[in-house]
């Protein structure tokens, strides 16, 4: 137990270290504002929702990191032999993320929504849902030697996962639901704010408790298979077969050739092994679909609550930087990947040099970016923007990719600080949108500061006839600059 509890401390401590402790601090200051500023009819339902898919799933993605940091670092190895062992190793993960998902969910529940009777079930409801997405998250883990192959993983996860949030917001109704996780994870969060039937109740806590129970035997498992005895990770969705040479994780091989053509080759491997790559390809295209086809029948159920037409301007604008917003992050992550395996070193002392390495992934940045976002700005459709508007606010918009690659290489210094980073993003991408949506000029002009406020303002602004559109856009240029400029001069990076 002495074992158990220095692990539990110590996780405890890495995991303030590492920034979720400050992460979660902001976004749960974040969720407390965002529901006090909706009104007590949907109040409770976006409070459901929001526990449900953010504080208690937040162990399913930072365990990731975690455990993909130990194993390069070598420290898996050496508590393998220690008197922790994996049972404690797996305890201590757990039990320290599942804290901070109680802590955050507590204080959202308490501050965004206000305490009612159900607290405890709410507590109880949420730590059984951390822990076995904290274990699945795990056992998805466990087989990966990088982070944008578990996130291929994740996706498949979550798709599967969280079908029964369809039923909740009324789009689907089926009793298959209450075999997938989701389902007594919402009914539990939900007995939190408002009464459940009794029996539901009890469903969902049998559930997770089974579900805790071979979800950790399962976790036990492939630790002890891929970690423990370091064992065949099998078939992998985008692996192949590459030559031996291209295989070294030490980037030699890359460094032989020209700087560029190496940095070339070395992104032409990854986003043709990677398939977490060829999501974010077309992962801006998918949203736009949904969000076209999903978007009027989300208006139609919330007409008697709220007149969500008025808001489709600033829905369709959204994706101007919600798409640069995905390829930030996998740029921003290559740059983290090539500091831990040495070769930012090397970049420097190169022909290429430190800056031609950041004009290239920023340009790279940019160019996907933008590529990516055009059609799906087209697609969505919601309201009339004239050609010529909807090619400006993308191109500006997509500076954002860049912005947010350099974010990572100048916050951070490892991967697991950019997982914790990677959860504020969205709150600064999408952040401006809400509040060009509810905060009247000119108060709102304080989310300025911001870069990604002024493509949206400027797609606003075209919509609602606004001939001020141009010189919002000019001012975005000019604050993604100003940004882009800082980030890239820090000391930090690279």
């Amino acid at each position: 137990m002495s074992a158990f509890w220095s692990m539990l401390l110590w996780d405890v401590r890495l995991q303030f270290r590492y920034g979720f402790y400050a992460v979660y601090a902001l976004l749960t200051v974040a969720f407390v504002g965002g529901l006090r500023a909706i009104g007590p009819a949907l109040r409770t339902d976006i409070a459901v929702l929001l526990i449900a898919t953010d504080t208690t799933l937040l162990g399913f993605y930072f365990i990731a990191a975690v455990v993909l940091f130990e194993k390069e670092t070598g420290v898996l190895a050496a508590l393998v032999t220690s008197p922790l062992g994996d049972r404690g190793y797996l305890a201590a993960k757990v039990a320290s993320l599942s804290l901070l998902a109680v802590v955050a969910s507590v204080v959202v529940a308490a501050f965004g929504h206000g305490l009612t009777a159900g607290l405890i079930v709410l507590v109880g409801g949420v730590g059984l849902s951390a822990s076995l997405f904290i274990l699945i998250g795990f056992v998805a883990v466990a087989r990966f030697d990088s982070i944008n192959e578990y996130f291929i993983s994740a996706v498949g996860w979550g798709v599967i996962l969280f079908l029964p949030l369809f039923g909740y917001v009324g789009f689907v109704e089926t009793w298959l639901f209450y075999l997938l996780p989701a389902q007594p994870v919402l009914l539990l969060i939900e007995a939190g704010f408002r009464p459940v039937v009794p029996w539901k109740v009890a469903y969902s806590v049998s559930y997770l408790v089974v579900a805790n129970a071979i979800a950790y035997l399962w976790a036990q498992k492939s630790f002890r298979r891929h970690i423990v005895r370091g064992g065949d990770t099998g078939d992998q969705l985008g692996r192949t077969d590459v030559p031996e040479a291209q295989q070294r994780t030490d980037g030699s091989w890359y460094r032989s050739q020209s700087p560029v053509v190496g940095l070339i080759l070395a992104d032409i491997r990854n986003w043709v092994r990677d398939p977490m790559l060829a999501i974010g390809a077309v992962g801006p295209f998918v949203l736009a679909v949904i969000i076209r086809s999903g978007t009027p029948t989300i208006s139609t159920m919330l007409a008697p609550v709220i007149v969500l037409r008025q808001y489709y301007p600033v829905i369709a604008g959204s994706m101007v930087v919600f798409g640069p917003s995905i390829y930030g992050f996998i740029v921003g992550m290559f740059i983290l990947e090539d500091r831990e395996q040495g070769m930012l070193a090397a970049y420097r002392t190169s022909p290429l040099s430190s800056r031609g390495y950041l004009l290239y992934r920023g340009a790279t940045a940019y160019a996907l970016s933008l590529a990516a976002t055009l059609p799906a700005v087209v697609v969505i459709n919601l309201v009339d923007i004239p050609p010529l508007v909807l090619l400006g606010t993308t191109a500006v918009g997509a500076l954002g990719g860049p912005i947010i690659a350099f974010a990572f290489g100048t916050l951070t210094s490892n991967t697991i600080e950019g997982i914790a980073l990677s959860k504020l993003v969205n709150l600064v991408i999408l952040g401006p949108a809400l509040v060009i949506a509810v905060v009247p000029a000119p108060l709102q002009y304080v989310a300025g500061l911001i870069p990604a406020y002024w493509p949206i303002k400027a797609f606003v602004a075209s919509a609602n006839g606004d001939p001020m559109w141009a010189l919002y856009l000019g001012g975005g240029v000019v604050v993604h600059l100003i940004a882009g400029i800082g980030l890239t001069r820090s000391n930090s990076f690279p």
